[in-house]
């Protein structure tokens, strides 16, 4: 996950698949729903276009690679991603190997880079990563 974390911090970007209907997704090999033992969605991303692009393959080979700023991700995926339930694939590799994490984990880990670098994020609906770190500490 650092490593992820340095790369987004550093190129101020994340990527992700798409296609003309939906985001690439997949299945959790770590998360499960408790009352069924199902896997729950996993929305992977990626630190660089040429890993997305490694991605590209079989079931994802008519996605293309979309790529969103630093701020969007976390302000709106992440936190969509943990009210919708689903997990956020880190880096995965063509295999579809990688890391896998709870949205709201992955956004105070990144908080906590932005803070420690005094990294310039600028937010739509947050006034700076204090707003948004304070918004998170009240509502989970």
């Amino acid at each position: 996950m650092h490593d992820f974390i340095h790369k987004i911090l550093e190129n101020g970007l994340v990527f992700y698949l798409k296609n003309k209907k939906e985001v690439a997704v997949c299945s959790s090999n770590v998360f499960f729903i408790e009352e069924n033992n199902q896997p729950i969605s996993v929305f992977p991303f990626w630190s660089s276009k040429l890993k997305a692009e490694s991605c590209q393959k079989e079931e994802w080979k008519n996605y293309e690679v979309v790529e969103i700023s630093l701020a969007d991700f976390m302000e709106f995926w992440c936190l969509g991603m943990y009210e919708d339930g689903v997990a956020v694939g880190i880096d995965f590799d063509e295999n579809l190997c990688g890391e896998e994490e709870i949205p709201i984990d992955l956004l105070k880990e990144i908080i906590n880079e932005v803070e420690k670098t005094n990294v310039k994020i600028t937010f739509k609906n947050f006034k700076s990563i204090k707003h948004l770190k304070n918004y998170l500490e009240t509502e989970n």
